[in-house]
Parts: structure tokens; sequence; C-alpha cells
């Protein structure tokens, strides 16, 4: 009577072992395939290049990002030297140069840091303008607040290429004064441009 109770157990056992063990197997895999690995990637923002390069002068955007799940961690570095028109000056004012550095987190939405992204964090401005009627050069240091997004497209493996749009905020506005010129830069700016990039999971 003992053995036949304890080889009844002994079978109830196995079959749930058996029934339990593809759940378990296929809970495993989900997990495999739902980790995201972390990522290193590089962007280049064109904006800068382009305008600077429609003044003859040189700009560059580089930006380096950590991925984590469904975040980047961003960095950004950037020098630009556009046509006078794109300092919204006064008449009379030129030269206008912005170097900036920002660091921001992306939000992004895709399976693998592709797809559309929200992102938001600081930067900070040294700016610089002439005027050609006046000795010198003004500068001064914003501090600003930056909000964009857009859509990560990968075409070819981990290369990508991410339109997008964003606003910022002068968290310090100043009146800039040049001899007897004044000018007064926007608070809120807008921009639109597109990235190029390449990511390497680690």
């Amino acid at each position: 009577m003992h053995g036949g109770m304890l080889g009844r157990i002994t079978a109830i056992v196995f079959v749930g072992c058996a029934v339990l063990a593809p759940a378990r197997t296929a809970c495993a895999s989900e997990a495999v395939e739902s980790a995201r690995p972390m990522a290193l990637g590089f962007n280049l923002d064109l904006l800068p290049t382009v305008l600077s390069a429609a003044n003859g002068k040189l700009g560059y955007a580089p930006q380096v990002w950590l991925g984590i799940g469904h975040a980047r961690l961003r960095f950004v570095g950037s020098h630009l030297e556009p046509p006078d028109a794109f300092a919204f000056a006064p008449h009379g004012f030129r030269n206008p140069t912005i170097t900036a550095f920002a660091s921001i987190i992306d939000y992004t939405f895709g399976p693998r840091w592709d797809g559309w992204w929200l992102g938001s964090g600081f930067e900070v401005w040294q700016n610089s303008i002439q005027h050609r009627d006046a000795a010198g050069t003004a500068r001064w240091s914003s501090t600003v607040f930056t909000i964009g997004g857009g859509y990560i497209w990968r075409f070819a493996g981990d290369w990508f290429i991410d339109p997008w749009l964003g606003g910022h905020v002068v968290l310090n506005p100043e009146t800039v004064s040049l001899g007897s010129f004044e000018y007064k830069p926007s608070v809120l700016q807008g921009e639109v441009s597109l990235k190029v990039g390449w990511f390497l999971p680690i």
C-alpha cells in the first residue's frame, strides 16, 4: 500500500514537471527576447554643418550616447557660424556664433533604440556677435532648457537617420550691448534638422 501511494505521488510530480517545463521555457525565451542590451552610439547633427558651410565657415555637432533599455543618455557638442540673417538681430549685427554643450535624456519607443523618441535636458551656449559700426565682439553665456523629438529609422543594420525637431528656452535672457547698439536674443527658439548615426550593442 505504501509503495503504491509513493508510485502515484511520483507519477503526479513527473506529469506536473512535464506540463510546467514548456511554460518555464517559454517564459525564459520571452525574457531573453525582451531583454535589451546596452549600446554605445554616435550621432552627427547636420544643421550646424550645413548652415555654417552656407556662410563659408566650419560648423559641427557630434553627439555620443549610452543606451540602456529604452533610455539614452546623450552628450552633445556643437559649433555654429550661420549667415547673419540667422542671428535674427537688428540690422548691422553680423558674424553670430554659438558653441553649445548639452546633456539630454531620451526615451525611444522602438524595440532597438529606434522608432519615435522624445528627449529633454539642459544646454550651455557660448554666444558671440559683432556689429559693423562698432569695434570688438560681444560675448555672453546662456543656460538653456531644451525639449525635442523625432523618428529614428535604421536603414542598414545599426546605421540610422533621425529627422527631428526641438524647442529651446533661454533661462537667463539678457540684452547684449556692443558700443551704442543693443540686441536682445529671443527667449524661445526652434530647430529642425537631420541626424545620421550608428550604434554598437555592448
